[in-house]
């Protein structure tokens, strides 16, 4: 009964973290601002859809297709995690200036996190090359414990580096400072969520806690899709709230000013110096720079 109801719970989660990654892919095609982190959440789209079918097939299909969708659910959930990573590194990187020493490192975090996803990948694939568990009764790879370590430190160092490096910057621009402390505190929680998660799955891992284990795998996949997009919906929100409570004259003198958006910085146009050190108190403005 609870897992028939952990099931349904987080099916639903699952179907509602879907639909919030379709609504900022079409908020951002809407306004004209698609960029390289949006098409690392639609990849995470894709592979979220798949986990979500692969592990409902995998629980009522036939044999064959169980095995079939055990192998797809073994490459999209690592897929899903790690590109909800790429999409909020790139998110960070529309921050920098190309021609600082951070934005350097930042690609630099890229190339890491592809190392570590593919490395991910192909461990897992290799581990489960051997075919003898098609015909465990389970029908179930078992991995060794050593790739669950291996998998929960790559989770957590990747997630303290999207939670250190947004700060960092973050912390030499000019915010209003309600502002500030909410932007902050928000980086601060979104990756260290997923972190949770990751530890909890890799806690029912080791201790073989079987029933809770396909639970904890789509919670890590719900809290991913959600921290994928959670600072696009807000700021869309934020924005039609606060244009409603401002007179067309006050949102005339607002839209005149420079402005610039937290998550689609446009920097073409931006020197370093105008974003970091040349920026009043209280005219950074981080909604979309473009009415939703």
């Amino acid at each position: 009964m609870i897992h028939t109801l952990l099931y349904v719970v987080t099916t639903v989660l699952q179907g509602l973290a879907i639909l919030l990654t379709c609504f900022r892919l079409w908020h951002r095609i809407s306004i004209r601002r698609f960029g390289r982190e949006d098409t690392w959440a639609a990849v995470a789209l894709l592979c979220g859809a798949a986990c979500l079918i692969s592990g409902s097939v995998y629980l009522s299909g036939s044999h064959e297709t169980a095995i079939i969708a055990f192998w797809v659910y073994l490459f999209a959930f690592p897929c899903v995690v790690w590109a909800v990573r790429m999409s909020i590194l790139y998110s960070i990187t529309r921050l920098i200036p190309s021609s600082t020493s951070s934005s350097r490192i930042a690609l630099g975090f890229s190339a890491f996190f592809v190392l570590l996803w593919a490395l991910l990948v192909m461990q897992k694939a290799y581990k489960c090359s051997n075919v003898c568990w098609y015909n465990s009764p389970s029908i179930t790879c078992q991995l060794p414990h050593s790739m669950y370590i291996y998998e929960l430190a790559t989770d957590v160092v990747s997630d303290m580096i999207l939670v250190a490096l947004p700060f960092r910057m973050l912390w030499n621009i000019n915010l209003p400072e309600k502002i500030q402390r909410r932007l902050i505190l928000s980086v601060f929680s979104t990756s260290i969520v997923v972190s949770f998660a990751s530890i909890f799955r890799a806690v029912c891992r080791v201790m073989e806690l079987h029933s809770l284990v396909q639970a904890a795998s789509e919670c890590e996949v719900i809290f991913c899709l959600v921290v994928c997009n959670l600072l696009v919906a807000v700021m869309y929100f934020y924005r039609i709230l606060k244009t409603e409570g401002e007179s067309e004259s006050d949102e005339g003198t607002r839209t005149s000013a420079a402005s610039v958006t937290f998550t689609t910085v446009d920097l073409e146009n931006l020197d370093e110096r105008s974003i970091v050190n040349d920026i009043p108190k209280g005219s950074l403005d981080i909604t979309d720079s473009v009415s939703p």
